[in-house]
């Protein structure tokens, strides 16, 4: 099997070797011990980087623990993040096994299947996970929100100034400082003239803004761009390409 031979080659030829240098350097640079050790990570047959520490492997042994099916090693990458919302963390790694195992057309429809059901998801479940802090600090008696304010921050002072426009402070608990939020892009023109709100966990029905919910914004940003930064590595898109030759065929 070859990944037996790989690993039989590492731990007798390749460790020995870096053993070996290492040794040299030590006597070279008159070191008082040589405590440089080298092992072997992984033994992966595709993998895709997008930057230092950041970058998908696909792994049939791990330290000497060997997987029967290869498994992903994601590292650094947009899918294992807290700041993504939960419902495009795990789409996120579906589609990568998709590039690791499949081809770019499968991923394409993938992609377009996803999207259809993304638009039918409540706020909810399609808005980024996020700390608010300085709420105070950002509030403006006269704008509502000062100038720079942080796009999350500005939703959870639009989500405060509307419960109490509606009277709905009692029914609904206002977003505090340090609170977990959630916020989401929304489509303008509509009835509070911004272009984002925020809500601590669920969005009141009496705002009645769920249909000026920006999806395609939401899906870009939270799905189709951390997946096209990382297989733009590998020249594929997320979107089928026009192209002269397939015009003229």
């Amino acid at each position: 099997e070859i990944v037996d031979l790989l690993n039989r080659a590492c731990e007798a030829k390749i460790e020995p070797f870096i053993d070996k240098s290492y040794e040299e350097l030590k006597n070279y640079m008159n070191a008082f011990d040589q405590k440089m050790q080298m092992k072997r990570e992984v033994i992966a047959d595709k993998g895709i980087w997008t930057g230092k520490k950041h970058y998908i492997l696909n792994v049939y042994d791990s330290e000497g623990v060997r997987y029967a099916e290869p498994k992903m090693k994601i590292m650094g990458i947009e899918a294992v993040k807290s700041s993504t919302p939960m419902v495009c963390r795990d789409k996120i790694k579906d589609a990568l096994k998709i590039v690791m195992k499949g081809n770019e057309s499968e991923l394409q429809d993938f992609i377009a299947e996803f999207r259809a059901e993304f638009f039918t998801l409540p706020f909810e479940d399609v808005a980024f996970p996020r700390g608010v802090s300085g709420l105070t600090k950002y509030r403006d008696a006269k704008d509502l929100y000062a100038k720079g304010t942080p796009i999350h921050v500005r939703g959870a002072i639009v989500y405060n100034h509307l419960l109490e426009k509606h009277k709905l402070t009692k029914k609904y608990q206002t977003i505090k400082e340090g609170e977990k939020i959630k916020f989401c892009y929304m489509k303008t023109p509509n009835p509070f003239q911004e272009n984002v709100l925020s809500i601590p966990t669920v969005l009141p029905k009496e705002f009645g803004v769920e249909s000026y919910i920006d999806y395609d914004t939401q899906f870009d940003k939270t799905f189709v761009d951390p997946l096209r930064n990382i297989i733009s590595t590998i020249n594929w898109t997320t979107e089928p390409v026009a192209s002269l030759e397939s015009f003229f065929a």
